[in-house]
């Protein structure tokens, strides 16, 4: 069975039917996503709004293939939800300067919490996505606020990043990828209502530049660009996260795609390799989490965060490289990559869904794969990276 159709199959048997059944507030409206790692308790009624955001996209996207047959779902039931957490956000979550709120209560009131430009990135990534599938143009003012406010803090370099802010003089990966990828979606709304606009494509190639910033002469990719140079041989300044900069590529691609310009492909494709072999565990097999985490401890949470998990194999790290790969050999025809596909998936399939230890995938395991019951950066069972790859792996399969 092709990739595409495995991915078609825990699409629809495994991921899907876990949150449809779990994970959809009927009276308030919005996402239950508070469960432990294995899925089998709610820990929490919170909503987070970076999950919410994630998954207004999911559905639209899942909706988007329902209509094209490439998945077995109900379309309407897709839409529907997706329009009401949409609603619940703009409603509870989406401030009038274009910041959000980054956490909810149960009903939608707002709770005490520091702002976070992924926050606010991911609720734009998601209406973006419901607008490119409605076709309808009643959130573009929302977004457009929303990423205006956003793409000025991380262009200015010292954006709010909860829950691991950065400290000063330090430029995250992160940043620039989130701003990437909410540019991309930004774009393809507003050419699903309006068609193409060289101003917001000027700025998703500004964009592109950005990420490309961080792209090192031998392929890898420092995730944290640093302005002091005594503050180079830190373990925050000098840490790699391959799956990181393997999501940032094929976002890179398909930027350039979209804008007909490759000419960052060809340092982009020689990445990938480069990533896949700078993170692989020959031990036992898989990515990790961070690579090159040695140097002076300088401090704080993001530094304690790489300390503590760099061995830890993550679902989201895998699917995303799953897709890079794949993509980049599948339409771009990179057998170096395709061969990398080919061992990540098998790991991946391997690893990560549940089976006899949880429902759906997943999503934390320690370096020989074993279930860890740890949450990633927001205390949420997130779905969206797993799905996310999979519907991309679904649509290559048209390829």
């Amino acid at each position: 069975m092709g990739p595409d159709l495995i991915a078609r199959r825990q699409l629809e048997d495994v991921i899907f039917p876990f949150w449809l059944a779990n994970g959809i507030d009927e009276t308030n409206g919005g996402f239950y996503t508070c469960f432990d790692n294995r899925g089998r308790s709610r820990l929490s009624t919170d909503k987070f709004t970076w999950s919410q955001g994630r998954f207004v996209w999911l559905l639209a996207r899942a909706a988007h293939l329902a209509e094209r047959g490439l998945l077995a779902l109900d379309r309407a039931e897709l839409l529907a939800h997706a329009l009401r957490g949409a609603r619940f956000l703009t409603e509870h979550a989406v401030r009038p300067d274009g910041t959000c709120a980054y956490l909810l209560d149960e009903r939608g009131a707002e709770q005490p919490a520091a702002r976070s430009v992924y926050a606010d990135c991911f609720v734009a990534m998601g209406l973006s996505e419901l607008t490119r599938h409605t076709g309808s143009d009643e959130w573009l003012p929302v977004i457009d606020a929303i990423v205006a406010r956003a793409a000025a803090d991380i262009e200015r370099g010292d954006p709010p990043t909860p829950p691991y802010p950065l400290p000063p003089g330090h430029q995250g990966f992160g940043a620039a990828m989130i701003l990437l990828n909410t540019r991309l979606d930004q774009v393809r709304a507003h050419e699903a209502v309006h068609g193409p606009d060289p101003v917001l494509r000027e700025r998703l190639g500004a964009a592109v530049r950005g990420v490309l910033a961080h792209r090192e002469p031998g392929g890898l990719f420092t995730e944290m660009l640093v302005a002091d140079p005594a503050a180079r041989d830190t373990v925050l300044a000098r840490h790699r996260n391959p799956g990181h900069a393997l999501e940032g590529a094929w976002m890179v691609l398909e930027a350039g795609e979209l804008l007909g310009d490759d000419s960052a492909d060809a340092a982009v494709l020689a990445s990938v390799s480069a990533l896949c072999a700078e993170g692989w565990d020959d031990e036992h097999g898989g990515l990790l989490r961070y690579t090159r985490a040695e140097g002076r401890r300088g401090g704080g949470p993001y530094e304690d965060l790489i300390a503590r998990t760099w061995t830890t194999k993550l679902w989201w790290v895998h699917s995303e490289a799953c897709y890079t790969t794949r993509l980049a050999a599948v339409r771009h025809g990179d057998a170096a990559a395709g061969a990398w596909f080919e061992r990540l998936w098998a790991y991946t399939l391997d690893t990560f869904p549940g089976g006899d230890d949880g429902e759906e995938w997943i999503q934390i395991r320690d370096r020989a794969g074993r279930p860890l019951d740890e949450v990633v950066a927001l205390p949420v069972k997130d779905p969206y990276h797993v799905a996310r790859n999979l519907m991309q792996l679904v649509e290559l399969g048209e390829e």
